[in-house]
C-alpha cells in the first residue's frame, strides 16, 4: 500500500475550530475513501496563507 497525501486549506477562526475542522475531514476522507480504511493519520502540516491555512494530511497503512 502507498502512503496517501491530501491538501485542504481551512479558515482560522480558533484553535478549537482549527482542530476540529481537521478531524472533520479525516472522518469524511475516510468515510468517502473506503481505501483508507486500513490507514491511519500519521502526520500533518500547516502553513499560514492570507485568508486560510493551508493544511496537508499524511496517512500511511497501519502496521
Amino acid at each position: 500500500m502507498q502512503p496517501f497525501v491530501y491538501e485542504t486549506a481551512v479558515v482560522y477562526e480558533s484553535s478549537g475550530q482549527f482542530l476540529g475542522d481537521i478531524r472533520q475531514t479525516v472522518q469524511e476522507l475516510k468515510r468517502a475513501n473506503p481505501q483508507l480504511k486500513d490507514y491511519s493519520l500519521a502526520d500533518l502540516t500547516v502553513h499560514k496563507g492570507k485568508k486560510a491555512v493551508n493544511v496537508t494530511l499524511y496517512f500511511q497503512p497501519r502496521n
